[in-house]
């Protein structure tokens, strides 16, 4: 039996409702977006076109009424960075196709300066088809990613909370711009 949306969707409430927002329950959602991947058919034409973020079309394949998640396919230009940003929650992505490349980072300063971020990376990787990428709650939500290639890279992302930007942070001056 396929993996649809719907199962993954049921197995996202599930664990927020026993095991609530954690780094443990990100990694254990991980595996279940590789099989969402794997066995949920064609994600690009699921769910209700959105004009992405990235400037690429994508798709919005969920919202929770409750406002604690929402399922995404997302597109990224081939060696076009999205800007260095921060989303207000935790998130994870599996590859669909291409190739990306996916860095976090976090703040090593203590946020008393809302206008300025020190940074250090976390990870940095590529993602291919049924790989998982983790950003998490603050300080550790800060990423970027971009298509390398030559080719565009598709993803399916599941985000905490409403899935918005917080802010987005310059790499050489640490300058923070809340979006």
């Amino acid at each position: 039996m396929a993996y649809s949306v719907a199962n993954f969707v049921s197995d996202v409430d599930r664990a927020l409702n026993e095991q609530g927002v954690s780094m443990e329950t990100s990694w254990s959602l991980g595996p279940k977006l590789q099989r969402l991947v794997a066995e949920g058919g064609d994600l690009t034409v699921q769910g209700e076109a959105s004009p992405g973020s990235s400037g690429l079309a994508g798709r919005i394949l969920h919202v929770d009424p409750d406002k604690r998640f929402r399922l995404v396919v997302a597109r990224f230009a081939s060696d076009e960075p999205t800007p260095v940003h921060a989303h207000h929650r935790w998130g994870l992505e599996c590859g669909i196709s291409g190739k990306e490349r996916f860095t976090v980072w976090t703040r090593v300063d203590d946020g008393s300066d809302p206008d300025k971020a020190d940074l250090q990376v976390l990870t940095d990787h590529h993602i291919e088809r049924g790989d998982i990428g983790y950003w998490y709650d603050a300080p550790r939500n800060i990423h970027r990613q971009w298509a390398e290639g030559g080719e565009p890279s598709c993803v399916v992302i599941l985000m905490g909370g409403e899935g918005g930007r917080e802010s987005t942070i310059a790499l050489d001056s640490g300058a923070v711009t809340p979006v």
